[in-house]
C-alpha cells in the first residue's frame, strides 16, 4: 500500500507538471547534450508549425538547419559549454515577424529553452518611450500593472497596458471609472482597509490582496501605493504585481514537498546538499530521522558526519568521499553502501548516491547533492536469504558429491591401483633406459644419425611423460583429497608453474594480480589446478594468442577469484555440459581426466569453477574460493 501511495503521488506530480507546461503560452523545449529534442510543448510546436510528436527524438540542427550559424545556435552552444544561463532576443525563431525573448538554462544533462513572445511588450516599450510627456519615467519602464487615480474620489486618471492585460479591460472602460465601479475587489472591505492604510501611513508596500478580472477570474496580487502631487492634484500612484501563477507554483511546490517527505519516510530515504566553499550542509527531515537526530536548519558538517561512520568502513568511505568532494568533476557520481553507528549504539546500513551539481571557476566541486537510504532491514533479509541459499546449496552439493563419489570411486579405484602398479613401474624402467641411451649418444661424434636418434629419444620421452600424466590424473581423481591450508603467494605460485610448463613463443602471457596476492589454500593442489588449466589454454591456441591470468578479491562476497582466459578455439557448445565429466574429452589425444581432476580438487578446496566459451573466440575459466581463516 505504501508503494502504491508513493507511485500515485509521483504520478500526480508529473501530471501537474505536464499540464502546466502544456497550458503556458511560452514555448518550452528540452534538449539533451546530443542536441536531441527530448520535449517540446504545444506552444513551441505550434510556433514551428508542426505537431510536437514529430519533433521529439530529432536532432534540432538536422531538423532546422536554417538555425545553424545564427545567434540561436551560438547561444545554445555557449550555454552547453560554459554551463551558464543566457537570454537573448531574436525575430527569426518562427515564420513570423514577432520578437522572441529566448532564455536558455543548463542542467546537469540537458538544456531548457523558454521562448516568450515579447512583441507586444516591445511595442508597449516603444509607445511608452514616445509618450514621455504623458508618463513619468517609472510609469514608462515598469512592467507591472500601474495606475494613477485621484485621491479624493478614486477615479482612474491613467493605467498602463499591463493593468489592462491583468484585469482584462480596455482603456476606455478604466479611465474615468473607479475600482468599485470596475468590480475588481470581490471583498469591498479590503478596499476600505487599503484606503485607511493610505490615509494613516501615507503609503502601502507590497501588500498581498485578492482581486478579480473583468470576467471574475480570481487574482492574487501585491499592491504598492504612494501619494504624489501631479499637475496640482493629490493623486495616488500604484502598482499591481500579479503573483497568481507564482502562488500556484508555490502551492504545487508545497504539495510536492509534502509528498516528497511522505515518499522519503516510506522509503527511509533522506536527501542533502553540501556547499563546499561555505562548508554548509542542508538535510531533509527524513535524514535527521535516519540518524536519530533532532531536525535543525543545517545538517552535520563533514567532520561531524565522519564520527558516525562504522570503523570497518571508515577508511573506504572517507577515501571515496575526500576524492569525490574535493577533486570530483561536474556531473560525476559516487554510489556505494556503508554502515554508520548512531549515538545510542545501533548499527545501520546505508546506501548513498552523490552527484556534483556545481563547480567553481577552477573546476572544483562547489555544490554536491546526495541521498542516503536506510537499507538495514533489506540487508538483514538479504543476509538471511543468502544463508538459506548457501545452506541449501551445501546440502545439495554434499548429497550429490557423496552419491557421485561412491559410484565413481568404486569403479575407478580398482583401475587406478592396477594402473599405478602395472604401468608406472615399466615406465620408470623405460625412462631410465632413455637416460642411459642419451648419455651414450652424447659421447658419440656429431652425425645425422646421432641427431635423428636424439629426436627419436625426445619423442619417446614426451610420450612416456604423457602416459605418466594420464596415470597421475587417474590416481588424483581416485585418491581422497585432504587439503593442507597455508598462506600462498599467487605471484610465486604462477611463476613456479611456468618453470615446468613450456610456453610457445606465439603465445603472449599476461598476469594481473591485485594488491593482496596472498591467499590461504593448499599450494600443491592449487598448482595442480592451474597447471592443468594453463596447459589446456595453451593447447587451445593452436595458432597462438594471449593467455591471461587474473587473481583478485571480491570484497562484496569475500571470495578469492582466479580467472584464466585464452583466445583459442573455444569449446563446442554441445560439449560444454560434459566438460567436467570423467573420460570425456574434446581432444584427439587425451583421456578426459584433466578437467575432471580440476573440478574434484576445486570442490575439495570448497571452491567453485565455471567457464564461458565461444567457438573461435576463446574460453574464460573462473575459480572462486571462500576466504579461509
Amino acid at each position: 500500500m505504501r508503494c502504491e501511495e508513493l507511485e500515485k503521488a509521483f504520478t500526480e506530480a508529473n501530471q501537474r507538471l505536464h499540464l502546466i507546461l502544456e497550458s503556458i503560452q511560452d514555448g518550452f523545449i528540452i534538449l539533451d547534450r546530443n542536441w536531441v529534442l527530448n520535449y517540446v510543448n504545444n506552444s513551441a510546436a505550434e510556433g514551428f508549425g508542426v505537431e510536437a510528436k514529430t519533433l521529439v527524438g530529432k536532432n534540432i540542427w538536422e531538423r532546422f538547419p536554417k538555425y545553424i550559424g545564427t545567434i540561436f545556435e551560438k547561444s545554445l552552444r555557449g550555454v552547453m559549454t560554459n554551463k551558464k544561463a543566457a537570454r537573448f532576443e531574436w525575430d527569426k525563431l518562427y515564420n513570423t515577424l514577432n520578437t522572441w525573448e529566448i532564455s536558455v538554462f543548463p542542467t546537469s544533462s540537458d538544456l531548457v529553452i523558454i521562448c516568450r513572445d515579447i512583441t507586444n511588450r516591445k511595442k508597449l516599450e516603444e509607445t511608452l518611450r514616445l509618450n514621455v510627456e504623458r508618463f513619468s519615467k517609472a510609469f514608462n519602464c515598469c512592467r507591472a500593472a500601474l495606475f494613477i487615480s485621484r485621491l479624493a474620489d478614486g477615479y482612474f486618471l491613467d493605467v498602463n497596458e499591463a493593468f489592462l492585460l491583468t484585469f482584462g479591460f480596455n482603456r476606455e472602460e478604466v479611465v474615468g471609472n473607479t475600482a468599485i465601479g470596475l468590480n475588481i475587489y470581490p471583498d469591498l472591505s479590503k478596499r476600505k482597509e487599503l484606503e485607511h492604510m493610505l490615509q494613516t501611513q501615507g503609503a502601502i508596500r507590497n501588500l498581498e490582496v485578492t482581486m478579480q478580472t473583468k470576467t471574475g477570474i480570481p487574482l492574487t496580487l501585491t499592491v504598492s501605493v504612494d501619494r504624489i502631487i501631479l499637475n496640482g492634484q493629490d493623486v495616488t500612484l500604484g502598482t499591481f504585481t500579479d503573483i497568481t501563477e507564482r502562488k500556484k507554483e508555490e502551492e504545487i511546490h508545497r504539495e510536492n514537498e509534502e509528498r516528497l517527505k511522505m515518499a522519503q519516510g516510506l522509503a527511509h530515504m533522506g536527501n542533502w546538499a553540501f556547499h563546499v566553499m561555505e562548508n554548509e550542509v542542508f538535510w531533509s527531515e527524513e535524514l535527521f530521522r535516519i540518524f536519530k537526530l533532532k531536525p535543525d536548519k543545517h545538517g552535520l558538517d563533514y567532520e561531524a558526519y565522519k564520527k558516525y561512520i562504522h570503523p570497518d568502513d571508515f577508511e573506504r568511505v572517507t577515501n571515496i568521499t575526500d576524492t569525490f568532494f574535493f577533486d570530483g568533476k561536474l556531473g560525476e557520481s559516487a554510489v556505494f553502501d556503508y554502515r554508520v553507528i548512531l549515538a545510542e549504539g545501533s548499527v545501520r546500513d546505508l546506501h548513498t548516491e552523490r552527484t556534483i551539481v556545481e563547480v567553481n571557476a577552477a573546476g572544483k566541486p562547489a555544490k554536491i547533492m546526495g541521498v542516503e537510504q536506510d537499507i538495514t532491514e533489506r540487508k538483514k533479509i538479504e543476509q538471511q536469504l543468502e544463508l538459506h541459499r548457501r545452506h541449501l546449496e551445501q546440502l545439495v552439493e554434499e548429497r550429490t558429491r557423496q552419491l557421485a563419489d561412491s559410484e565413481r570411486l568404486a569403479a575407478i579405484g580398482q583401475t587406478a591401483g592396477m594402473v599405478g602398479h602395472d604401468i608406472r613401474n615399466p615406465l620408470q624402467a623405460i625412462m631410465s633406459s632413455l637416460y642411459l641411451i642419451k648419455i651414450d649418444l652424447d659421447i658419440m661424434s656429431e652425425s645425422e644419425e646421432k641427431n635423428d636418434a636424439l629426436q627419436e629419444l625426445i619423442g619417446i620421452g614426451e610420450q612416456v611423460s604423457y602416459i605418466d600424466k594420464i596415470i597421475a590424473d587417474l590416481q588424483d581423481y581416485a585418491r581422497p583429497i585432504k587439503p593442507e591450508y597455508t598462506e600462498v603467494d599467487m605471484l610465486e605460485l604462477i611463476d613456479s608453474i611456468f618453470q615446468t610448463v613450456n610456453l610457445p613463443s606465439e603465445v603472449m602471457l599476461e598476469v594481473d594480480i591485485d594488491d593482496s596476492p596472498k591467499i590461504r589454500t593448499d599450494a600443491t593442489l592449487m598448482r595442480r589446478i592451474l597447471t592443468n588449466l594453463v596447459n589446456n589454454a595453451i593447447q587451445a591456441m593452436t595458432n597462438g594468442g594471449t593467455l591471461t591470468i587474473h587473481s583478485h578479491q571480491d570484497k562484496k562476497t569475500d571470495e578469492n577469484i582466479i580467472e584464466i582466459n585464452d583466445t583459442g578455439n573455444g569449446i563446442p557448445k554441445e560439449a560444454q555440459e560434459k566438460i567436467f565429466t570423467p573420460l570425456f574429452t574434446t581432444k584427439s589425444k587425451g583421456q578426459g581426466f584433466g578437467l575432471a581432476v580440476v573440478k574434484r580438487i576445486t570442490d575439495a578446496l570448497d571452491g567453485k569453477i565455471s567457464f564461458v566459451s565461444q567457438e573461435g573466440r576463446g574460453t574464460k575459466v573462473s575459480l572462486r574460493f571462500q576466504q579461509k581463516i
